[in-house]
């Protein structure tokens, strides 16, 4: 009797152990210690493979999060949000049910995103960006890009945009020509004329703060 006892101790261990899988090594200690108080299922004070993939919402406000590496854990994440962060270099990548994407007030001086096909809303207002690099995004729906230092942007790829906030950057032009469906776009702030703006056959669009 005693005999078939532990086998099933063990066995239940076992099967806990392969239900979970293995262990996973994050980069930043900061960023652990707030998805472990989340996401630590079991609560052996690791978090396993399997708990990862259970993951589709990421709220992780004011955590000392000073990377996004470990994002990649995270492969069914629908929803990021990590305001108020500091994080000064951030990639984004390769993360195919994302959809929305926040990490506004982090002092974000370099972003790239790159391969987030289902990713439809992004916001980043309230940065240091002066530059930025969007590719493989084709989803994307709104755009929130205010209070940074940007002086160029590039949107011709985005045939879905509707939403676009540029307002409080240095942008002295832009070309919308290529944004079919877009329905409103905020310039306050920014030295630029109804000139500055190449516009495509869409009339429909309402723009705010042309000559302010």
């Amino acid at each position: 009797m005693m005999k078939i006892k532990i086998f099933t101790v063990i066995f239940i261990i076992s099967g806990l152990s392969l239900f979970f899988g293995q262990k996973l090594e994050f980069k930043d200690k900061n960023f652990e210690k707030a998805i472990l108080e989340n996401f630590d299922l079991n609560k052996n004070g690791t978090l396993e493979s399997q708990e990862a993939e259970m993951v589709t919402n990421l709220f992780l406000v004011q955590k000392g999060i000073t990377s996004t590496e470990d994002l990649r854990l995270f492969k069914n994440v629908k929803m990021i949000v990590l305001d108020d962060n500091v994080i000064p270099n951030m990639i984004i990548s390769s993360l195919d049910q994302l959809e929305l994407f926040s990490c506004t007030g982090c002092k974000i001086s370099s972003f790239k995103a790159e391969n987030l096909k289902n990713l439809t809303s992004l916001y980043l207002d309230n940065n240091l960006l002066e530059s930025i690099s969007l590719a493989g995004i084709p989803k994307i729906d709104q755009l929130t890009l205010s209070l940074n230092q940007l002086k160029t942007i590039n949107l011709t790829q985005f045939k879905r945009l509707r939403k676009l906030n540029l307002e409080h950057n240095k942008l002295q032009k832009i070309d919308i020509s290529g944004n079919p469906v877009l329905q409103t776009l905020n310039i306050s702030g920014n030295i630029i004329k109804e000139t500055d703006i190449k516009k495509g056959t869409n009339t429909e669009v309402t723009i705010f703060g042309v000559g302010e």
